[in-house]
Parts: C-alpha cells; structure tokens; sequence
C-alpha cells in the first residue's frame, strides 16, 4: 500500500480516551479559560476548516432511556472546491466547487442534486467562524471555553453559562482535533433529550479523486 494514502498514525485511542477523560472528570489545572480559550478555539475551528483530510468516524445518539442510534460517517476535505460530507445514506457540501447533495431512500434508490458554483470557501468558513464566536465570546457568552492545552490533541470544552430555550451546543459539548491534520477527531454534543458522539476512526492528511466519488 502506498504510504502516502494510508491513515496517519495518530494514537486515536490514547488522544480520544484523554480527551473524554478530561471532558467527565473536569478540568486540568493548566487548561486555558474564557476569553483565551475561546480564541484558541475559533483559531483551531478555522484552521480545521480550511484543512485537508478524509476522516471516518463512528457517531451515536444516546436517548436518556440508553437507546441508541449509530452509524458510520466520512469527511472529505479538500479546500477550496472539495468538501463532502457522507452518513445516513445522504452527502452533502460540495464538490468541484459546485454544491452537491444525495439524499438516500428507503428502496436504497437515491437523488443527487448539483447546483451552480459554490459560494466563496473562504467566506463560508469565516461565517461558520462568526457564528461560533457569537456563542463563546463577549461581555456575557453564552458558553464558556476550556482549552485542555496538555491534550494529545487540540480539544476544547463549552460549558453552558446562560440559561437559553434551545442552546446551539447543548448543555456542555467537547470538540477535539487532530495536531497533525487539524480533522475532528472527537465531538461530543450533550442535550438534555439526547447525547451525540462522533469518534475518528482513521484520519489521513492526504485525499484523492477516488475519496471524493459519488453515486453516478
């Protein structure tokens, strides 16, 4: 196999062990705190975003009566033209700059859609970067930011700090990073109706044509 297409060794189940350790137990008496972490936060966020990548992943969604739903999902990444994201037998972002969406049925049948270009990558990010920094930053946030800065990773907890109807991030959430590619490694979004978890399998810092093919 060739080595630069196979999955980068990076100690998934030390980095993800570490980072859930630190995400129920508490926090590490060095982790930066408010306004520094959420910076550091929305720094990471960006860079991840501007990334490249292929990470699979397993994701679950506990019910409070321990019911779960799971499945496998895959992100491609490949700015600024190639961004899928595959699960749930649907595929969604773009690609060759277009925008691009496959919705499954239940026959196993599916319809995908392709628009006209894309809107700006760049500018798609910064968005998704302001809307963050809307919940994490200024005189009263409504999340604080813990940034677990001696983790194998970079992993970041939010901490609901503002009693809000239908808070965006639940009642506390964990985002962690790879060091080396910058791919999500581990989310954690815990809602009083339900917890989702997203754990890297294998990430690989290098993507190809074969990573992005999609139903005909």
């Amino acid at each position: 196999m060739d080595s630069g297409r196979a999955p980068v060794a990076i100690a998934l189940a030390a980095l993800l062990a570490a980072c859930v350790a630190a995400f129920v137990v508490g926090t590490p008496a060095r982790s930066l705190r408010g306004e520094a972490a959420a910076r550091a936060l929305l720094d990471t966020w960006r860079q991840s975003r501007s990334a490249t990548f292929v990470v699979e992943s397993d994701f679950s969604r506990t019910l409070p009566d321990g019911k779960q739903l799971k499945d496998s999902t895959r992100v491609v990444q490949r700015p600024p033209n190639d961004r899928l994201a595959f699960g749930f037998g649907s595929i969604a972002g773009r690609l060759g700059g277009r925008i691009y969406r496959c919705a499954g049925a239940p026959d196993g049948s599916s319809t995908c859609l392709t628009s006209t270009t894309a809107p700006d990558y760049a500018s798609e990010v910064e968005s998704e970067v302001a809307a963050l920094a809307t919940n994490v930053q200024g005189p009263r946030p409504a999340y604080r930011v813990v940034d677990f800065a001696d983790s194998p990773g970079f992993c970041y907890r939010l901490d609901l700090a503002v009693a809000l109807p239908a808070p965006p991030y639940g009642r506390q959430a964990l985002f962690c990073f790879d060091r080396a590619t910058l791919a999500p490694t581990l989310t954690v979004v815990e809602r009083a109706e339900a917890t989702d978890r997203t754990e890297a399998r294998t990430v690989r810092g290098q993507v190809t044509d074969a990573d992005l093919q999609v139903p005909g």
